[in-house]
């Protein structure tokens, strides 16, 4: 996930994962409930938080707004990114 980045995508599924790592749907969806006690959306939606938070930690919201970051970290809506940010920051 750190090297690749597939959480950039907002078109990212768990079955565009599981294709790209080689694996079924299900195996990735058992691993990450039990590795992570996540769904697939709520891990995904991690990463893209900590990439927002890394971005405003590099000054990029100088450049560009708080949504316009978001959606580089591969949120899709406004709405999704509000409630991924108070899930993963409270």
């Amino acid at each position: 996930m750190a090297t690749a980045k597939p959480y950039l995508d907002s078109e990212l599924s768990l079955a565009g994962l599981s294709k790209q790592m080689g694996i079924q749907p299900s195996v990735l969806s058992k691993l990450i409930n039990e590795k992570f006690s996540q769904n697939f959306n709520d891990f995904i939606n991690e990463y893209r938080v900590n990439e927002v938070i890394e971005k405003i930690k590099k000054g990029e919201h100088k450049q560009q707004t708080l949504l316009g970051i978001a959606f580089d970290a591969g949120f899709n809506s406004k709405a999704t990114f509000n409630r991924a940010f108070k899930k993963s920051t409270s």
